[in-house]
């Protein structure tokens, strides 16, 4: 039971140690992370894997997965929110623990505390044609009267984004760029009647540090530093654009530059446009310039411990304290083919016209996918996660041992990161756009108003007690893992990855292998926790949202005596529960829940009303179910003014929504997270209408006639690992897959829009992605944003009530009279109905927990049946 796991663990001393089911008659031994220790074995939801320990560094500890004590974090992160009342869910300040550190400390709180940041949605940088007062380098003459020095003027914009349902509070950020940017660039210089051909140059670089011997870079210093120096606060969903401060004019690429929220064009770090000798050029005013570029893999290889290759560092600090390691390194060859040259860039005017007004030619951006107009389309959030970080992307050359077994770490589009060149008019549309009232950036779908989401909630952080595994879904449960596939909504999801055989769950060359970083991760969790796992909501009740309301005694008491369900409304306390409390209240909390192993024998307390076996082929009863949530108010979050309150739906039947409380009102109305007409398609709750769900019911009854039938929850949740069809994803989502494939049916029209996104599975220029099942990458740049509803989202409110099989029967019997002729003489028909009840046939077995040594009858005969009602029929019930 997650909810009683999640609260006792709470009270656990550190190194205490605790039990976890894996299979059905194994026990494993599960060590407690404490300071001392923050890597023990079997620490993880996988109990078969171990950490990673390369470096002194919290961010080498990793391991495929989060730890159990990582979602218990998560799970009761409703406990710290701030300032939450009853209209909205309060806030959380970021998490400022270090990655950089080498104590214990440091490590078990880096791994297992969930760590809430801003996302830097983008960075895009501004290349623009300036000029300025020439420099006098000692000993040379004065420049000519009039002349101008031609610069580049380098602007960085640096869109951050709250991509979670709660505001966040951060400190003031530093940004570090210790490694240049992959961008070299040559200048046409047209002065006299005459051009002068620059070479190409990196724009920063030192040697020793990756520099090629004998390259002469525009400014000779390493990379580059700027500031955002107020504190930081977004509304949930909400991105802000910040560029160089109003008042501040352009420094040199070696001095820091502070930024400030809203978009300007005017200032950055400047760098003298030096001329085929190396020098700085002092020319006449009515020169004009004209630039082409390409990435940088000629003179520069970044990296660090043997890993080489060609690409983006950026740290972003919090109170001098790195929490952010942005990572994007490709070997050579593959950049050099994705990354064309471009040539012949916009021409400048006169240098006279650009010392007041620069002259942007070209932009170049890095920055998360699901954040940025995609340069190369990968399947959503199976192949990213806008959470990830950190990558080891591009190391499999290096000659690492650990890194050579990885496929799909050397080509861009299996990274959670876009970087992308685009040519640029002085007026382009591409430019950085932000609302001049709110400063708000555009994001996801576009870089403008016209066509990009000023905001989208697009993680969950509880902000009530769960109620279903389903909902961990939003848990991230790959947790600083570098390797790919970046995947997202992990939990509750079936999609296949391409990087793994469509029959297996990892590569054969890492299959023996402990530290494998690389699985399918959703088939691997769902494997983990359905069957063994469940969400009792037995757990301290909050009023509204915030911690205060109801302890877990009180929760109990209510619910055994029958004042008040659960709020997981499904859950019945059983007979005897409800006996025992007639004469002592409150004795199902001190003797069953308020105890150590209660997550272990909690279960055989409780009753499910209504369960629903999954094998089940009737299309009328799973219309029934899929089509439960008639007459709803949906919670969600609608933005008012400058602040996102939380309002309630006029009732709707058939709501699909991947949030307790939703990020933007329904698909179908007036934009909430941008300004074109079809914004809350990407990021609001949907409906499906009534055709919608009859198609859905028959395609999932075809699909568990071509599945079936599931021995376990698990099974039923999770692709299959076959060569087949259904090897693509799990049963729902086949079948949402089909809905979607038919144009009556398809909810999903808008949001898969070419002018907004982009179709995945075809890599340019025949880089070898190295997939191992190509079908799986095919798709849709958009595929999982909240408007994209996948299986988990359809499991979320049903999964508690789900079975792989039945504990209620209807038995009809029949008995007839004959005489010696074989005449019937009379006929009885009766039912009854029964169900199988906890107790085992023979008394002596410990029916309240599974591990119990069984008796030879009980062996036999298992648990009893009970006799709920019984009838006789008549002769026209029959």
């Amino acid at each position: 039971d997650i909810s009683l796991l999640t609260e006792n663990w709470a009270d656990l001393p550190e190194g205490n140690l605790a039990f976890f089911k894996l299979k059905p008659g194994e026990d494993v031994l599960y060590d407690k992370p404490s300071t001392s220790n923050p890597l023990p074995q079997r620490a993880m939801l996988y109990p078969w894997a171990t950490y990673r320990n390369v470096t002194n560094m919290a961010l080498d500890k990793q391991g495929p997965a989060s730890s159990w004590l990582h979602l218990r974090e998560h799970a009761t992160s409703y406990q710290r929110l701030l300032g939450s009342s009853a209209t909205t869910p309060g806030s959380v300040d970021v998490f400022a623990s270090s990655i950089g550190g080498t104590s214990s400390r440091e490590y078990h709180d880096f791994i297992h505390k969930v760590r809430i940041m801003p996302v830097i949605a983008r960075v895009q940088w501004i290349f623009s044609h300036w000029a300025g007062a020439p420099t006098r380098p000692a000993g040379q003459p004065a420049p000519p009267p009039g002349a101008l020095e031609p610069r580049l003027l380098l602007t960085p914009v640096v869109t951050i984004w709250n991509p979670y349902n709660v505001a966040i509070n951060s400190p003031p950020l530093g940004f570090s760029i210790p490694r240049p940017i992959p961008t070299s660039l040559r200048y046409a210089v047209k002065s006299g009647g005459t051009t002068r051909l620059t070479p190409y140059r990196p724009l920063t670089g030192k040697s020793g540090y990756g520099l090629v011997a004998g390259t002469r870079p525009m400014a000779d210093v390493l990379g580059f530093n700027f500031d955002i120096k107020t504190p930081i606060a977004l509304q949930p969903g909400e991105c802000l654009v910040y560029s160089p401060a109003a008042s501040s004019t352009p420094v040199t690429a070696d001095s820091p530059l502070a930024l400030e929220v809203g978009f300007r064009k005017g200032g950055g770090h400047y760098f003298p446009i030096l001329d085929a000798a190396g020098k700085t050029m002092a020319i006449a005013a009515d020169s004009t310039l004209k630039a082409s570029a390409r990435f940088n893999t000629e003179f520069y290889e970044v990296g660090s411990s043997g890993n080489k290759g060609v690409g983006i560092y950026m740290d972003v600090n919090v109170q001098q304290k790195t929490m952010l390691a942005y990572r994007m390194i490709y070997p050579r060859n593959v950049a050099e083919r994705i990354w064309k040259e471009l040539t012949d860039l916009a021409e400048s005017d006169a240098l006279s016209s650009l010392v007041a007004n620069p002259s942007p030619y070209m932009f170049t951006l890095f920055g998360s996918r699901m954040a940025s107009k995609t340069q190369i389309a990968a399947k959503g959030f199976v192949q990213s996660n806008p959470l990830s970080n950190f990558t080891s992307m591009g190391s499999r050359n290096d000659g690492s041992a650990f890194m050579a077994d990885y496929p799909g770490s050397d080509h861009p589009v299996n990274s959670p990161f876009d970087y992308s060149f685009a040519a640029l008019t002085p007026y382009d549309s591409q430019l950085p756009n932000a609302s001049d009232k709110t400063n708000r950036g555009y994001i996801i779908t576009g870089f403008n108003k016209d066509s990009g989401l000023s905001r989208c909630v697009v993680a969950e952080v509880p902000t009530r007690p769960l109620q279903s595994l389903a909902e961990l879904t939003h848990w991230d449960s790959r947790y600083e893992n570098p390797i790919p596939p970046f995947s997202y909504n992990v939990i509750g999801n079936s999609d296949a990855t391409p990087l793994i055989p469509a029959n297996a769950v990892v590569n054969s060359s890492v299959a023996s292998r402990k530290d494998n970083l690389q699985h399918d991760d959703s088939y691997c969790s769902n494997h983990v926790l359905f069957d063994d796992w469940f969400v009792s909501s037995i757990t301290p009740d909050p009023d509204d949202f915030g911690a205060s309301g109801r302890d877990m005694q009180k929760v109990c008491s209510d619910f055994a005596n029958g004042d008040k369900p659960l709020p997981n409304h499904a859950y019945k306390p059983m007979p005897e529960i409800l006996a025992n409390e007639t004469d002592d209240p409150g004795v199902f909390y001190k003797d069953q829940v308020d105890q150590p192993d209660s997550w272990k024998t909690v279960a055989s307390r409780l009753e499910v009303e209504g369960m629903f076996n999954v094998n089940s082929t009737s299309v009328t009863a799973w219309r029934a179910l899929l089509g439960h949530a008639r007459n709803q108010k949906v919670p969600h979050q609608k933005l008012s003014g400058s602040s996102v309150q939380v309002s309630l739906s006029s009732e709707t039947d058939h709501i699909l929504s991947r949030f307790s409380v939703a990020g933007s009102p329904e698909s179908k109305q007036a934009p909430d997270g941008g300004a074109f007409a079809e914004a809350n398609e990407f990021t609001g709750y949907r409906f499906l209408d009534d055709g919608m769900i009859d198609a859905l019911a028959r395609e999932t009854v075809e699909q568990i006639r071509q599945r079936g039938p599931f021995l376990s929850l698990a099974e039923f949740v999770n692709r299959q690992l076959t060569e087949g069809d259904t090897a693509l994803a799990g049963t729902i989502q086949a079948a949402l897959n089909r809905l979607s494939e038919n144009a009556s049916t398809n909810p999903f029209a808008n949001v898969s829009h070419p002018d907004f996104t982009k179709p995945s599975g075809v890599v340019p220029d025949h880089i070898d992605p190295e997939y191992s099942y190509p079908k799986a990458a095919v798709g849709n740049s958009a595929y999982g944003l909240p408007g994209w509803n996948r299986q988990a989202d359809v499991l979320r409110p049903i999964m508690p009530i789900l079975s792989a099989r039945d504990d209620t029967f209807v038995i009809r019997a029949y008995g007839d009279s004959r005489d010696s002729s074989g005449k019937i003489k009379a006929r009885a028909t009766c039912e009854a109905i029964v169900a199988r009840s906890r107790d085992y046939v023979d008394p002596t077995g410990n029916s309240a927990e599974d591990d119990t040594e069984l008796t030879e009858v009980n062996q036999r005969f298992g648990r009893k049946f009970q006799i709920l009602s019984f009838r006789w029929l008549s002769p026209e019930e029959i």
